[in-house]
């Protein structure tokens, strides 16, 4: 069996990809303003990109921007990253206080964060 992908499966996988990347940016938008309200901070903007080592960043200026693999994951999930982005709005760094402003918004943010940890690089097209 050929693991090269045929033109089709080419075909496939790039439609498949141009939909979660529209699909992820309009989620991850309605997400962001949810959470945005309760964590009471405001990102500059909000943009999807493509990521090898990480599933979001947050700009010193305040943008985020999210993999758009991550909406593949679990919506719990979803939702753990993105206030994870947030709350870096508030501390830029992974300092205990940083940790303390998620477990406020996200009780059971280890268990999340120990998801992606394990399953992270199964959430492929």
């Amino acid at each position: 069996m050929n693991s090269q992908p045929n033109g089709y499966d080419q075909f496939i996988k790039e439609s498949l990809t141009g939909w979660y990347r529209d699909h992820a940016l309009t989620k991850l938008e309605d997400k962001v303003q949810r959470y945005s309200k309760i964590l009471r901070v405001v990102p500059e903007s909000v943009g999807i990109r493509t990521f090898k080592g990480r599933w979001g960043s947050c700009s010193s200026k305040g943008s985020l921007e999210f993999n758009w693999k991550i909406i593949i994951a679990p919506t719990r999930i979803v939702d753990y990253v993105v206030i994870h982005e947030l709350c870096h709005l508030i501390h830029h760094n992974h300092s205990p206080k940083f940790w303390k402003s998620i477990e406020r918004a996200c009780p059971d943010y280890q268990q999340r964060k120990e998801w992606l940890r394990v399953h992270g690089r199964m959430l492929e097209v």
